[in-house]
């Protein structure tokens, strides 16, 4: 369950840098990145950091209750 966890933050992070590159190319722009505007982008990057913090706390109860 751990090694999952720990992908898939790693997914969450990943994707969040991506989305924030595109949102600020856009943003820089001024124009709308495959029909998305950089705000969407942007909002998208916050709930991708959100799974990921979320993933990483997961990881950090989980290892505190199994006594490592």
């Amino acid at each position: 369950m751990q090694r999952v966890m720990q992908v898939l933050m790693a997914i969450a992070t990943a994707v969040a840098i991506i989305s924030v590159v595109i949102g600020a190319i856009g943003r820089l722009a001024q124009t709308l990145v495959f029909g998305l505007t950089p705000g969407a982008y942007l909002r998208f990057t916050d709930t991708c950091l959100l799974f990921a913090i979320t993933f990483a706390l997961f990881l950090l109860v989980s290892g505190k209750l199994e006594g490592k």
